[in-house]
């Protein structure tokens, strides 16, 4: 996906996220920084990913829009 589309869809990733409903001033920018991050990775539509220590999972969100529907992204963290 290219940067422009997937800084375009950062909204809606941002508004799924737990902690929108009590920050979305911070949530929203957030989510941008992180899919800015992963557009410049170039990661393929399709692509099987691997996120070690997604915490609470914003960038999982942003990697799976990223890969598409026939991606998969593969997420894991040590806290519960």
């Amino acid at each position: 996906m290219n940067k422009t589309d997937l800084m375009a869809k950062a909204p809606s990733i941002a508004a799924s996220m737990a902690a929108n409903a009590l920050s979305p001033g911070i949530q929203l920018p957030q989510t941008r920084y992180r899919a800015a991050l992963v557009s410049s990775w170039d990661i393929p539509a399709g692509a099987s990913v691997l996120e070690v220590g997604c915490g609470q999972g914003d960038m999982t969100a942003v990697l799976a829009e990223a890969v598409g529907p026939q991606g998969r992204v593969v997420a894991v963290d040590i806290a519960d």
